[in-house]
């Protein structure tokens, strides 16, 4: 026989039931929790001419630095911040008294500013050319016969390379030791000229020389990277078609300019950024 249900028992389970349905009307308008914004990357920029943008105009100082170079294209993107820009024009990996403010220079200041620290997420560098002589390269091969730049290329890169390859070693792990926990992306250079377009600003085989020997030195760079789990980023493809001689150069010539034979804006927009962007997936960065 079933017990008769007691009145103040009805009246508290009513109250229990209306409570919990008043709790699931509630959290169900409240919605999901959305998730609080991720920092932007705090990013570090280091390097030669190459990594100040030098070539693209508007520079903002005598490092031929311009916000059209790499370093301000990636601060304008929403997932970076530029904590620091070192690069400069002239900077060499290994340090040369009286000359630019070079590799180490800028190594040791970004760390003394608290720029370069275990909290850098995103470092980019670009550095060698300077020291494997390609000013000079350009020179002899502009202004000389072809076999006199091809030994002069070949006996460059010969001399040149093997230091490098031991400096850029050295930098890098001073860079790491800095930034232990960064992503540092380092850029190759990209090739001057365009030699299948014929076009003899100067010679056809010259500009094929001088070529060759961005290879060498790209590779050199490709091997340390890579040693030390930095990313390298070759940019040889992104410039194809895009060197002196083509119809669309990406690659600054001006008689009397200071910055020739570097990448115009449009060479850092639509040969750097896309590079870098391939190879670096920003947004996964984020903590």
């Amino acid at each position: 026989m079933t017990s008769p249900t007691h009145p103040l028992r009805n009246r508290f389970l009513r109250t229990v039931t209306l409570a919990a349905a008043t709790c699931a009307v509630l959290a169900g308008g409240a919605g999901p929790v959305v998730a609080a914004p991720k920092a932007p990357l705090a990013y570090v920029a280091l390097g030669d001419s190459y990594a100040s943008g030098f070539g693209a105009g508007s520079y903002v100082n005598a490092c031929g630095q311009s916000p059209l170079g790499l370093p301000g294209i990636l601060d304008g993107k929403k997932q970076v911040e530029l904590v620091a820009d070192a690069t400069c024009a002239g900077a060499k990996v290994a340090t040369e008294p009286g000359g630019a403010l070079d590799l180490p220079e800028q190594v040791t200041r970004a760390r003394a500013a608290g720029a370069l620290s275990p909290s850098t997420d995103l470092v980019t560098i670009s550095a060698g050319g300077n020291d494997a002589g390609f000013g000079e390269a350009a020179g002899v091969c502009a202004t000389q016969p072809a076999p006199v730049c091809a030994q002069f290329v070949a006996g460059q890169n010969a001399a040149s390379l093997p230091v490098l390859a031991l400096n850029l070693d050295a930098l890098y792990k001073s860079i790491k030791a800095a930034a232990p926990n960064a992503t540092v992306v380092v850029t190759g250079y990209p090739h001057l000229f365009s030699p299948e377009f014929g076009n003899p600003m100067i010679p056809v085989a010259s500009q094929t020389a001088f070529n060759a020997g961005t290879d060498s030195l790209n590779t050199v760079i490709r091997q340390q990277a890579t040693a030390n789990g930095f990313t390298f980023v070759d940019l040889v493809p992104k410039f194809e078609g895009h060197g002196l001689g083509s119809p669309s150069p990406w690659i600054t010539f001006r008689a009397g300019a200071a910055d020739n034979l570097h990448p115009t804006a449009e060479g850092y927009k639509s040969g750097y950024f896309p590079a870098v962007r391939s190879a670096v997936n920003f947004a996964q960065l984020q903590r």
